[in-house]
């Protein structure tokens, strides 16, 4: 190789995309992974090459331009075998990228022998904002005996527009700032070169970690540097997808880090039930590693040595780790919700809802079960298809208000006159439960027995007055795992 190409990363997450109302109009698409995976498909139908699209056209960065899907280079590839996702409504995020021009880099220290500065902007659906910079250098004796030297240099210069980057992409991505507190990376620099200019390069007190396939090594430098190394020059579309893969590393690791922290705030505490679901999924959907390098969903990198290559930075860089931690964070958050809340999430059916829901019941199945007489159980049983027949038709999914009265409530009456229809329905015989015991004050038998074992709450509606609504125990842990 005669160059020695250099690229200047800054990732700033932007989780906030998933659920905050200062989302910009013609970004509102981002918000949620099927609406997501629906217009990125409109657009790959038109495909209007190096055109700004009609969906995002006002979405804008200053110092850049308007954003664009990015169909030319690679993206054409990336998305064209992973469309059957989409059609199964998995709320997958397709590495799509909407970029803006490229354009020079302008005022960037003298180097020798530099070729070309050049930076654009790009937003990721997965959500994370990237400023990418690039240099590329003649190899001389000069330039790499000088090299770590300039490296700093460079990398003051990149730091000291950092926080003019943020704001670039939040004013371009929210109407108003000012709620909006994003903690953005530090600057991760990619380095390509070949096997003698890396020998002769001076490195001392850094941690290395290298990573080898298919003829290319990287070797990444105290988790901010890496360096990608090329036995021959390689073809551009090689260094591309080689680049990709880091980024993809890099964005996976800072967006974990984003909402693991997220998670540990009262954030989701404020949030109504369906915005709440939302970025619940998205966590499940995007951020676990291991899908993009999964047997089961292969079309994502859809070349076997970045699947390889992806899998194995991964490894170095402890992101499966980090994602399980979060996802017992998930799974715990779960478990403490109030039933209600739970059951509207996993009414998501996709593959990583389903997953946790897995997990999830397998946690509370450790919890001991109450012994029930057949009759009880078909009684507990019509209690819950109640609930989840309301859960579906339920108009406050979009608000944190507390109920007057819990999902699912019925009055003695109201049961004698449906659940003979239901028993039936279900192929039981009508009168398993009788009418005579069905009309006991102040509740029949079976319904008492349910609530003194803690499964069935009996409230007076109104003091004073004899009728009485009957409903689930939403705490109790048997009842929680029959809602999931």
């Amino acid at each position: 190789m005669n160059e020695i190409y250099l690229t200047f990363y800054q990732f700033i997450p932007l989780i906030e995309i998933a659920y905050s109302p200062e989302l910009r109009d013609h970004l509102k698409f981002l918000a949620e992974g099927n609406t997501t995976a629906e217009t990125i498909e409109k657009s790959y139908k038109n495909k209007k090459i190096c055109e700004t699209s009609e969906d995002i056209k006002t979405a804008f960065f200053s110092t850049y331009s308007d954003l664009r899907w990015s169909w030319y280079d690679d993206g054409y590839n990336y998305y064209r075998n992973f469309r059957s996702f989409i059609f199964q409504k998995q709320p997958l995020r397709p590495l799509v990228p909407i970029i803006s021009r490229t354009i020079k880099w302008k005022g960037t220290p003298t180097i020798a022998s530099k070729i070309v500065s050049t930076k654009k902007a790009e937003l990721s659906p997965i959500l994370i904002g990237r400023s990418i910079k690039k240099i590329i250098l003649k190899k001389t004796d000069k330039n790499v005996r000088d090299f770590e030297s300039n490296l700093k240099l460079l990398l003051r210069f990149c730091n000291k527009s950092k926080n003019k980057e943020k704001m670039c992409f939040l004013n371009g991505v929210f109407k108003e700032t000012g709620s909006i507190s994003i903690q953005d990376s530090d600057i991760i620099t990619i380095i390509e070169t070949d096997p003698l200019t890396y020998k002769n390069l001076n490195f001392t007190n850094q941690k290395i970690i290298r990573i080898y396939y298919g003829g290319i090594e990287l070797f990444v430098h105290d988790m901010k540097k890496v360096y990608v190394i090329y036995k021959e020059k390689p073809p551009k579309v090689l260094r591309k997808r080689v680049e990709k893969i880091v980024s993809l590393v890099f964005s996976l690791k800072f967006l974990i880090q984003r909402a693991t922290y997220l998670l540990s705030t009262d954030l989701l505490e404020n949030m109504g039930i369906r915005a709440v679901s939302n970025i619940m999924e998205y966590f499940l959907s995007s951020l676990n590693p291991s899908i993009y390098s999964s047997q089961n969903i292969p079309n994502l990198l859809p070349k076997h040595y970045q699947r390889m290559l992806f899998k194995s930075l991964c490894r170095k860089m402890n992101l499966l780790n980090n994602f399980s931690y979060l996802f017992e964070k998930i799974k715990k958050k779960i478990l403490d919700m109030p039933a209600y809340e739970a059951s509207f999430f996993f009414r998501k059916k996709n593959i990583f809802t389903n997953d946790l829901r897995d997990k999830v019941i397998l946690t509370l199945a450790e919890e001991p079960e109450p012994e029930l007489t057949e009759k009880e159980r078909l009684m507990l049983d019509f209690f819950v298809y109640q609930y989840k027949k309301e859960l579906e038709n339920d108009a406050l999914y979009d608000f944190k208000v507390r109920r007057k009265k819990t999902l699912g409530s019925m009055s003695r009456n109201f049961i004698r006159q449906n659940i003979n229809l239901w028993l039936e329905v279900k192929g039981f015989p009508i009168n398993t439960i009788t009418d005579n015991e069905l009309k006991k004050t102040p509740v029949a038998d079976v319904i008492s027995r349910l609530n003194k074992k803690d499964l069935i709450i009996i409230d007076q509606v109104e003091k004073g007055k004899a009728e009485l609504h009957l409903s689930l125990n939403e705490a109790n842990k048997f009842i929680e795992k029959l809602l999931l």
